[in-house]
C-alpha cells in the first residue's frame, strides 16, 4: 500500500517528511505546482538528525520549476527533507 503526504514549503525553511518506520522500494517527490524549485534528500532515519537540504546545496536532488517528479530507491526507514526560495506544492508517494 502507498504512503502519500502533500503539503507546501515556506521560502526558506526545511521540511522534513518521515515516512517510516516502514519498508518502502522507493519514494517519489512530486513538485505539484511548478511554481518554484524543490531541492531535497532522501536520507535514512538514522541519518536525519546529521543532514539537511539547502537551496542549491551539494548532494541534493533538484525539482524545477515545473510540474514534474522524481523517483528514487527508498533507504531503511526514509525520511525526505524539502527547501525551496519559495512556496511550491509537494507531494511524496512512497511504495
Amino acid at each position: 500500500m502507498a504512503f502519500v503526504r502533500h503539503g507546501v514549503l515556506s521560502a526558506g525553511v526545511e521540511a522534513t517528511v518521515a515516512l517510516g518506520p516502514r519498508k518502502v522500494d522507493s519514494v517519489e517527490v512530486l513538485n505539484r505546482d511548478g511554481s518554484d524549485e524543490i531541492f531535497f534528500k532522501v536520507v535514512s532515519s538514522r541519518r536525519a538528525g546529521t543532514t539537511t537540504a539547502t537551496v542549491d546545496g551539494d548532494d541534493c536532488e533538484v525539482l524545477p520549476a515545473a510540474m514534474c517528479a522524481l523517483e528514487l530507491p527508498a533507504p531503511e526507514d526514509p525520511v525526505v527533507k524539502l527547501i525551496s526560495n519559495g512556496s511550491p506544492a509537494y507531494s511524496i508517494r512512497a511504495e
